[in-house]
């Protein structure tokens, strides 16, 4: 998530212009006991000779375009003068405009290398996007001016954005008692965040900000800051109405209390809150997009245990799959980790991916596909992306289950390593695509094999770091598999009633450290060194060099049609690396070798060993299915068609098929949901899927429901011979004895 916003009071808090005229100095004093006498002051200085006052001065009063013109002016007149671009690419970070501002920084680093706005520029910018440059930036700040306040701000941010409040604290004590008012406000707000975080509310820096800023609200805007990164959206919620109370007019605030009430499921306050924010600030993209998406047409689905807002075309076949697995989750979590959600989980399904990053960060171009706030869960819908792109929806929608036990038994305290990893390890022990393997037999990406190799896997401590500011392509991805082989080791190791007592702790207000020395006995380091044995043994046997050479050979040996080569280097490459079922799992390749060899067998039995291991791409699952069945293994086949319309439950055909086969086994019931769905997603054939809808109803004794889906389809298709026959059946029998419809081959329309 992109926070820019609440960057807004700290770039004003640094004036980096060397000709700041005493008027203007006197306005910005104003403003910090009676606004409406500052805006007055301002409102005079558009009259300044200077273009720089008067840019300075539109901004105060909100005044973006004009601001932005003023400050073209001043630059033209001024064509080496790098402060007055700092300002006004800071002026274009407020609006979130990063790119811009970014270009304009790089022009004053241009004239004056050594610049020290422009640093501070740059390191706001990349604060916003969680970018570890924001700190190597403040730290070429200090290596200017070791004394800069500002910088240490920066510093104190970026140490309590990973937890670490003490060293944030450290950081403040110059600020705190800086000669520039803006800065010492803002080192006051975070030391209040800091109480805040640590349960010392309220803290008696909202006092001393009082004093000197009567309608400071970017204190409570900060406070609420930390309180949504780390999950704690209703104390977030609280502190942004504080903030807006105070200046009804800090439209950043407005925005965030309205992305944050959504949050918590309060769409009618949200909505107004985003729509007084753009009024106020039409520039904010955040606002704009997530108004768009509150016009958007959704349907609302809600009964005891689930609310589901979809898109309508999806809803009947998506609710049911998400009923039971919502239902399900919250049983099973529950049981492990002794919670029981209290409420409702609320479950949001978006069909463009673009519409989840809207929802969840107000700008699209996140790379995440569920995010769970509190009891709301958001996250794309299988129309999104499909499995066969690496979106296993039924698994994430499973994951985030997981996310509301663990932070619902938290007070959503628990950190966010810890929470992604049980979520992880829940997928692969419970989860609808879960492995039917034992735990040391679970293969892992080969991604995380080598940053393990290079010695890039965080100690559990700092484990957090891996999510929040990354410092290498890929390690997000890294850290969620090591926190979930964290919490598989626990498992194993301490018993499963470890992660459960951690959780304990957490909700507590323990921090990592304190909460594996109270659930494991044990020091964080010691945790370290075990679980670097574990993950010695658990991956000695794996070559991944060796594993991707045969699997080129492999390919290169089936495109040229030689298949017993082919055959011979995807055993090679399975037995380089067991069980491996990602993108590029050998078990698909193997069995098509088998299949074209003619041992039908053995090529079943790879694709077998594919799905058991969690395998889930469509084409090898759809072989699978068919050679069961040719195999007289219907049992066997109907699991697998199961498991297919599961994770892609938008595709028609298949909801048909597995509706045919659970009919075929005498499961009308489950036969019948099947076939609503395929209704549901506007066939093709919509004579024929009546006729099913009619065969599912008949065997449950539905009977006027089944003549009733017969005339529809006689309706589309008049000569339809299969549905004639079964209603001239059903007229020739009595309705309180009907015999089986007809089941001819062939019956379609």
């Amino acid at each position: 998530m992109r926070h820019v916003a609440a960057l807004a009071a700290l770039l004003l808090a640094s004036p980096t212009t060397a000709d700041v005229h005493a008027p203007l100095e006197n306005c910005r004093a104003l403003e910090r006991s009676d606004r409406a006498s500052s805006n007055a002051c301002y409102q005079a200085l558009m009259v300044d000779p200077s273009a720089a006052v008067r840019a300075e001065a539109a901004w105060s009063l909100g005044a973006i375009e004009v601001a932005n013109r003023a400050f073209h002016a001043a630059a033209r007149a001024n064509a080496d003068d790098a402060a007055i671009r700092v300002r006004r690419g800071e002026l274009f970070l407020a609006v979130h405009q990063a790119a811009d501002a970014e270009a304009l920084f790089e022009e004053a680093l241009a004239i004056d290398p050594q610049h020290v706005g422009a640093f501070l520029g740059q390191a706001k910018n990349a604060l916003g996007r969680f970018d570890r440059r924001a700190e190597t930036l403040a730290r070429r700040v200090l290596e200017i001016e070791p004394n800069n306040p500002t910088a240490h701000v920066l510093l104190a941010r970026l140490a309590l954005e990973v937890g670490e409040s003490d060293r944030a604290q450290a950081l403040l004590a110059g600020p705190l008692e800086a000669e520039n008012v803006d800065v010492r406000l803002q080192a006051m707000s975070l030391a209040a965040a800091i109480d805040h975080l640590a349960d010392r509310a309220p803290s008696p820096w909202e006092e001393r900000v009082g004093e000197l800023h009567a309608s400071y609200g970017e204190i409570y805007e900060t406070t609420a800051y930390f309180y949504v990164i780390t999950r704690r959206y209703r104390q977030a919620v609280a502190q942004l109405e504080r903030a807006v109370a105070l200046h009804p007019q800090l439209w950043s605030a407005r925005a965030t209390l309205g992305l944050n009430l959504l949050r918590v499921n309060r769409f009618d306050d949200a909505r107004r809150a985003l729509q007084l924010a753009h009024r106020g600030a039409p520039y904010n993209a955040e606002v704009s997009n997530t108004l768009r998406l509150l016009d958007d047409d959704w349907h609302l689905l809600a009964d005891e245990g689930l609310i589901l807002r979809t898109d309508p075309t999806q809803t009947e076949a998506l609710a049911p799959y998400v009923r039971r697995l919502v239902a399900e989750g919250v049983r099973v979590f529950g049981s492990r980790y002794g919670f029981r959600v209290p409420g409702p989980v609320v479950v949001e399904l978006y069909p463009r991916h673009e519409d989840f990053a809207v929802r969840t960060s107000g700008l699209p171009g996140i790379g995440i596909l569920g995010a769970t706030f509190g009891d709301v869960v958001v996250m794309d819908s299988p129309s999104a992306r499909s499995v066969d792109e690496g979106f296993d929806w039924a698994s994430a929608l499973w994951h985030e289950v997981a996310h509301v036990v663990t932070l619902g038994a938290t007070d959503n305290r628990v950190s966010r390593w810890f929470s992604e990893g049980v979520s992880v390890l829940e997928e692969w022990q419970t989860g609808p695509s879960r492995f039917a393997l034992d735990e040391g037999e679970r293969a892992v990406p080969l991604a995380f094999i080598k940053a393990y190799r290079e010695a890039r896997l965080l100690p559990v401590d700092a484990l957090d770091e891996g999510f929040i500011r990354p410092s290498y392509n890929g390690q997000v991805s890294v850290s969620y598999v090591q926190s979930g082989l964290l919490c598989e080791y626990i498992a194993s190791a301490h018993g499963h009633q470890a992660l459960a007592a951690m959780l304990v702790s957490y909700r507590d207000g323990a921090d990592t450290a304190t909460a594996i020395r109270h659930a494991l006995g044990i020091e964080p380091a010691t945790l370290d060194a075990e679980f670097a044995d574990y993950l010695h043994v658990r991956l000695a046997g794996i070559d991944p060099a060796a594993f991707q050479t045969a699997l080129a050979q492999a390919h290169e040996a089936a495109a040229a049609g030689n298949w017993n080569a082919a055959a011979d280097a995807a055993r090679l490459a399975v037995s380089s690396y067991p069980h491996f079922v990602d993108a590029q799992s050998p078990y698909p390749l193997l069995a098509e070798a088998e299949s074209q060899l003619g041992d039908r067998s053995a090529a079943i039995d790879a694709l077998t060993t594919y799905w058991r291991a969690g395998g889930r791409t469509t084409t090898p699952l759809t072989r699978l299915a068919d050679w069961l069945m040719e195999a007289n293994r219907a049992a066997e086949a109907l699991e697998v068609q199961q498991a297919l319309a599961l994770v892609s439950p938008l595709h028609a055909d298949r909801r048909a098929r597995l509706g045919d086969s659970l009919l075929a086994a005498s499961r009308a019931e489950e036969a019948l949901a099947e076939y609503a769905a395929y209704v549901s997603l506007q066939p093709h054939d919509k004579a024929g899927a009546h006729y099913r809808m009619a065969r599912a109803e008949h065997s449950v004794g539905n009977v006027g429901d089944a003549r009733r889906h017969l005339l529809q389809a006689l309706e589309i298709a008049p000569r339809f011979a299969a549905a004639l026959a079964m209603l001239l059946e059903m007229g020739k029998t009595n309705e309180t004895g009907l015999g089986d419809p007809p089941n001819r081959p062939g019956d379609t329309p």
